[in-house]
C-alpha cells in the first residue's frame, strides 16, 4: 500500500506558500480550500511583482483557464523566476486539446522551463502528446483509458516530469510508476473549477514531498471528499459539502477508502479498503 500519512502529517503542520496564478473563476474555492489545507494561497498575476512572489513561494501553479495578454505577461514572469530559484511548476493546460494559442503555449512551457507536474484531463494529455486539437471544447469521453495511460508514461519520460490525467480514473505516472487512483463522483466534473483546485492542492502537497505519494495523497483529498459530500439536495449544496470534506478529511480516513492499482510495466497490485 502506498503511505500517504507522511506527506499529509508535514502539509498539516506546516505552512508553504502557494503561488496560483488561475482562473478567476476558481480563485476562491481554490483559496479557501489551501486555506482549510494549512496553506497560504497567493494568486498575484500582475507581472511586475509575479517574479516576487514566486520567488518567495514554495510552488508555482499555472492554470491555463482564462487567458489574456497581461496573465500571459505574468505567467512568463513567473515561469522565469521559478526556472532561476528551483521553485516547483505544476502546469495545468487548460483547454490544450480545444485551441492552438493553448495547446502551442503548452508546449512551449513544456520544451522551455523545469515543469515539475503536467497535469490535464484526458483530452488535453492525448493533444499535448500528439501535438494536435481533438475536441471542440474542454473534456473528450472516447479517449481509451489505456491508450492515455501509456500517453503519461511516454510524457513523463519525453518531458521529465510527473504526468497526471484526469478521469473517471485518475493516472498519475513519473515515467517509471504509474498509479491509477479510482476514488471519485461524478458529480466533480459538474461543479466549476474542481480542476483548478486538484492543482493547488497538487502545488500545495508536492511543496512538501515531490513524488508520486504527494500527487496521490492530493488526488484523494479531492475524490474522497466528493464521495463524503452531500449528493442529494442539488449541486450547490455539493459544492459547499465538497469543501466541508475536504477541511475535515485526515489520513485515518484516505487510508480507509482509497482505492488504487499500481502499474508499470504491468499491474503489480490493486489496493481496496472500504
Amino acid at each position: 500500500m502506498i503511505n500517504l500519512n507522511t506527506s499529509f502529517k508535514k502539509m498539516k503542520e506546516s505552512t508553504h506558500m502557494i503561488h496560483a496564478i488561475v482562473s478567476p473563476l476558481a480563485s476562491n474555492d481554490l483559496a479557501n480550500v489551501l486555506l482549510s489545507l494549512n496553506q497560504a494561497p497567493i494568486l498575484a498575476e500582475y507581472y511586475k511583482e509575479v517574479y516576487e512572489v514566486t520567488k518567495n513561494s514554495h510552488a508555482l501553479l499555472i492554470n491555463l483557464g482564462t487567458l489574456n495578454q497581461s496573465k500571459l505577461m505574468g505567467i512568463k514572469e513567473g515561469l522565469k523566476s521559478a526556472k532561476e530559484n528551483n521553485i516547483p511548476i505544476i502546469l495545468d493546460p487548460v483547454g490544450a486539446s480545444a485551441t492552438k494559442v493553448r495547446l502551442e503555449t503548452s508546449l512551449y512551457y513544456l520544451k522551455n522551463y523545469p515543469i515539475k507536474v503536467l497535469k490535464g484531463n484526458y483530452s488535453e494529455i492525448y493533444s499535448i502528446y500528439h501535438k494536435k486539437l481533438t475536441t471542440s471544447g474542454v473534456d473528450a469521453k472516447n479517449i481509451a483509458k489505456e491508450e492515455i495511460i501509456k500517453i503519461c508514461q511516454n510524457l513523463s519520460t519525453m518531458y521529465n516530469t510527473i504526468v497526471v490525467a484526469s478521469g473517471k480514473e485518475d493516472i498519475i505516472s513519473n515515467g517509471k510508476e504509474t498509479l491509477l487512483l479510482k476514488n471519485g463522483s461524478p458529480l466533480l466534473p459538474k461543479v466549476t473549477g474542481t480542476g483548478c483546485i486538484l492543482g493547488g492542492i497538487i502545488a500545495a502537497t508536492y511543496s512538501f514531498e515531490e513524488n508520486l505519494n504527494a500527487i496521490a495523497l492530493a488526488i484523494s483529498i479531492l475524490n474522497i471528499g466528493a464521495e463524503l459530500a452531500i449528493k442529494d439536495k442539488g449541486m450547490a449544496t455539493f459544492k459547499i459539502s465538497l469543501l466541508d470534506e475536504i477541511s475535515l478529511i485526515d489520513s485515518k480516513i484516505i487510508k480507509e477508502r482509497i482505492v488504487y492499482e499500481k502499474l508499470w510495466p504491468k499491474p503489480i497490485f490493486s489496493y481496496k479498503q472500504r
